[in-house]
């Protein structure tokens, strides 16, 4: 069953942040992860007003290839530049 990735991140450096996309994204081709929609925050129309963030969707063919993609070395080597660019919230839903 294939698992979505929804991913928020409020930006503290949008140069760092440019670098961590560019290298996650590259991992992701390889990984062959589908970009769903990336889009930057613009109002809330219900409920609690979010700080303004870019938010990405990503498809996954299954649970364990999402697991492989976040616990391999090369993914592990970006989480310091992740964390320095930007706050992340990453959720997984089943499709």
């Amino acid at each position: 069953m294939s698992v979505l990735n929804f991913s928020y991140a409020t930006i503290k450096d949008m140069g760092l942040f440019q670098q961590y996309v560019q290298a996650a994204a590259a991992l992701m081709d390889e990984a062959g992860v589908e970009v769903i929609v990336r889009g930057t925050f613009s109002q809330t129309k219900r409920g609690d007003e979010l700080l303004p963030h870019i938010a990405a969707v990503f498809r996954y063919k299954d649970l364990q290839s999402l697991e492989d993609f976040y616990t391999s070395e090369a993914y592990k080597k970006i989480i310091p530049l992740r964390d320095e660019a930007c706050e992340m919230t990453i959720q997984v839903y089943e499709e």
